[in-house]
């Protein structure tokens, strides 16, 4: 089983964290312009490359089959559980903030700590999925992947090593197979509250957005900016994000 989390990149005990899941295919770098803390919130970046310690989530061979969504989750509810996290937010953008989802999903199935907040970034509400990664979309060429690791990479100021990019593109591919394999379940309210995320020049409808109301108590903030603004130009969400504090002013 793959770890999220270990001892260096864990918050302290008592501490109100952040957790940042990365989104595939857009490398470590992805949150190099976030501060180390955000309002109430301390961040906390898992890794996204692999280390001899061993794979990192989205980074197993080719010779693994890829995992899907709620064993993506198992994996992070287990090393919050290993480290006794228990006062925590969880950030995912696009395919990440429904991996995050699963997340609040699978501890609520547990009767587990809940998260203190979901934030939810450029990615629609579950029951939308299917318009955007159904089965009836053009599965996307090896070199249509590279060209948009490489494109990222770009717009975030990096140029990655070939390892890289290869590593990206099997994030990327492993992130659509387990999309399309995802069996939506029927909404129920988590028992944390939601903030959505809608990027202005991303392309997603308002109310596929805010079709996370069915999952909870969720409020809809609209922002300038792309697909990669969260990562490019974070100052607006950062914001959005500081003012968020936990239920009673918790941190």
């Amino acid at each position: 089983m793959a770890s999220w989390l270990d001892q260096r990149t864990a918050p302290h005990v008592g501490t109100a964290a952040l957790i940042c899941i990365p989104s595939a295919g857009n490398g470590d770098f992805q949150f190099d312009r976030w501060p180390d803390t955000v309002g109430p919130w301390c961040v906390v970046r898992p890794p996204v490359v692999g280390d001899p310690d061993g794979d990192a989530p989205g980074t197993r061979s080719s010779a693994q089959p890829p995992p899907g969504l709620p064993e993506r989750a198992a994996e992070l509810v287990a090393d919050l559980k290993r480290l006794g996290i228990e006062k925590f937010a969880l950030f995912g953008h696009e395919g990440a903030a429904l991996l995050g989802y699963q997340v609040a999903v699978e501890l609520d199935r547990r009767g587990a700590p809940a998260p203190l907040r979901l934030f939810v970034s450029g990615c629609p509400a579950p029951q939308y999925l299917r318009r955007y990664a159904g089965e009836a979309h053009t599965e996307p060429t090896d070199d249509e992947l590279t060209e948009r690791v490489l494109a990222t990479a770009v717009a975030m100021g990096t140029i990655p090593l070939p390892s890289i990019v290869a590593a990206g593109v099997r994030a990327l591919r492993a992130e659509l197979t387990a999309l399309r394999a995802y069996q939506v379940p029927r909404p129920a309210p988590l028992r944390c509250p939601l903030t959505a995320i809608r990027w202005l020049d991303q392309g997603i409808e308002a109310e596929v957005m805010a079709g996370w109301s069915a999952y909870g108590d969720t409020d809809l903030v609209q922002l300038p900016g792309s697909g990669l603004s969260y990562s490019t130009e974070p100052a607006d969400l950062l914001r959005v994000i500081g003012d968020r504090v936990p239920a009673g002013g918790r941190t």
